[in-house]
């Protein structure tokens, strides 16, 4: 057993067409039903240049932590994706595949940190960064990284922006959830808001049926002080002292 404990003093979250806290509400409230076509966020912090270059995944991505990052002072940043750029990834090998030249921007934009280093230029913060492919529990080895660093800087603030989108076709039947591609940043600090107790006791009967971090957020909605996630290794147990931060 172990234990990790922070402060969140400010959230965001984007997915299309929901893009507020009223918005995400009504999503938590309507068993977490996603909007039928739903136009892609706003990405008005990213300068125009460099959104017309980025996947919709990455624009979302980037417009969270820019948001959460425009009034706070980052002295560190975690990004955690279980799956990364994975549908440009795929794009490009089937081109390369079809006999086309591999395009430098889509290769240099694939890779499983393109939204953490497009973070530091849309916003010319060269702030450090970590990005982290975790599996199943990635949303909570990005909060343990960031607890880490907070129980050797407590003074700071560290920025955590959990994300995904669905696997493309060719690897959709080895997804597990359905979700609309979606970006959750969160400010931590050190404190003691939030208490995490982890135990390997994980289960393959009774995983978590949303990603982590979207579980997380629909318990948060919620206003369940103690609650639980799981996976076939690891065993998550919530308690939230206080719900109140900026959103």
């Amino acid at each position: 057993m172990s234990s990790i404990q922070f402060n969140i003093p400010r959230l965001f979250a984007l997915s299309p067409g929901l893009e507020n806290p009223e918005d995400w509400t009504r999503w938590q409230q309507d068993q977490c039903q996603w909007p039928d076509d739903a136009p892609a966020p706003a990405a008005s912090t990213i300068p125009a240049m460099m959104r017309r270059r980025m996947s919709p995944l990455s624009k979302i991505v980037v417009q969270v932590a820019a948001t959460l990052a425009a009034d706070e002072d980052i002295a560190y940043t975690v990004f955690s994706s279980r799956h990364g750029e994975l549908q440009r990834t795929v794009q490009l090998l089937q081109e390369i595949l079809a006999g086309e030249p591999a395009s430098p921007t889509a290769f240099s934009q694939s890779v499983h940190n393109t939204a953490a280093g497009l973070f530091t230029i849309a916003t010319k913060k060269p702030i450090p960064a970590t990005s982290l492919a975790g599996g199943a529990d990635g949303f909570h080895y990005a909060l343990l990284e960031a607890f880490i660093y907070l129980n050797q800087h407590p003074d700071k603030k560290v920025l955590v922006v959990d994300f995904d989108a669905p696997l493309p076709d060719v690897y959709a039947q080895f997804e597990p959830y359905t979700t609309a591609p979606y970006a959750i940043g969160m400010v931590l600090q050190a404190g003691d808001q939030i208490q995490i107790q982890r135990s390997t006791s994980g289960s393959r009967n009774s995983i978590t049926v949303l990603p982590q971090a979207l579980e997380f957020y629909r318990q948060w909605l919620g206003r369940n002080a103690d609650f639980e996630m799981q996976s076939a290794r690891q065993h998550w147990s919530w308690q939230v002292g206080d719900f109140e931060c900026s959103d």
